[in-house]
């Protein structure tokens, strides 16, 4: 199994259950607080915004709040990719959009060309063939456009964006309010949410505004901004600046794999990357949320992860 795909059963396994627990009325929470009774996870941006709200310091707060800190110190930003569940949102309308603009489907990935050249068994032929379709995989990719090109990548990446002014905007507004304004239009609250009101509706007849209004503002948010997670998100801004010191599991290039070497404009791993991310430079790889897409996707297998298999 590809790591892209462990993460994407992961990540629906862990939304099942938490949805599941939801309907049935069970106390584990969601993804903004997930555990039983005293032992949970919260959300470092939630926990923030409610101490800054409150202008008071909760100590079993600190204590999970620190835990969080310390898991993302080391992981990173795994929770975008492996858990946030507004991810496979943006990313289905991502496809989405992308076919509309190419006007058709993407190339199939048992669509590869053939290559007539390395029927004759010399080693040098099956590398030039091998080469031939890593190109033309390449060209397929960029013709379809799955994900959008890169805006502030590599070496023109900057540490701080606009997603760190939400966030400073979002903990000034809960010091100014008094309550944690970001958290009532969250993408992940609001999912968890909508399937709150949506499963009162079909069970108990229950209608209220929030049955519009969460939907409507989850379009707003994904689909209409779209680049939600990369431009706005303050929950990814602030893991952005918990993992800068983080070095584990950041993909790594095999130069004489990679077909830059061989004179190819090959922007694969660039274009596949929900973060707009260049592995070949080293700034701007804490935003690196292990998604694994460079791994899987690159069409000359040379980008590896370091404890992951493609």
């Amino acid at each position: 199994m590809k790591v892209k795909h462990l993460r994407w059963l992961v990540l629906a396994a862990v939304f099942l259950v938490v949805a599941i627990c939801l309907v049935l009325n069970t106390s584990i929470g969601t993804l903004s607080s997930l555990g039983w009774q005293a032992v949970a996870t919260i959300c470092p941006l939630g926990a923030l915004e409610s101490m800054l709200a409150a202008k008071s310091v909760f100590p079993r707060t600190l204590i999970i709040l620190a835990g969080m800190v310390v898991f993302s110190l080391v992981l990173g930003k795994v929770f975008c990719a492996w858990l946030c569940p507004a991810q496979p949102v943006t990313r289905f309308f991502d496809r989405l959009f992308a076919r509309l603009r190419t006007g058709g489907l993407p190339a199939k990935a048992g669509d590869e060309p053939a290559c007539d050249s390395a029927s004759d068994g010399d080693s040098n032929s099956v590398d030039a063939c091998a080469d031939e379709i890593a190109v033309q995989a390449n060209d397929q990719r960029r013709t379809a456009k799955v994900a959008a090109p890169c805006t502030t990548c590599a070496e023109k990446r900057f540490q701080l964006d606009s997603r760190h002014l939400v966030l400073a905007g979002s903990l000034l507004s809960a010091a100014i309010f008094g309550f944690p304004v970001f958290c009532l239009i969250c993408p992940i609250g609001l999912i968890f949410g909508t399937i709150i009101v949506v499963w009162q509706f079909i069970g108990f007849d229950d209608v209220s505004l929030s049955l519009l209004i969460y939907p409507l503002v989850l379009i707003v948010e994904l689909v209409v901004l779209r680049k939600w997670c990369a431009r706005f998100c303050p929950l990814g801004a602030l893991l952005s600046l918990l993992s800068l010191p983080s070095r584990i599991l950041r993909p790594q290039v095999d130069s004489q794999k990679c077909l830059r070497a061989r004179g190819r404009d090959c922007q694969v791993c660039v274009e596949v990357c929900p973060e707009g991310l260049d592995p070949h430079y080293a700034q701007g790889m804490h935003d690196c949320s292990k998604c694994a897409n460079c791994l899987s996707d690159c069409p000359s297998k040379a980008i590896s992860i370091p404890l992951l298999k493609k």
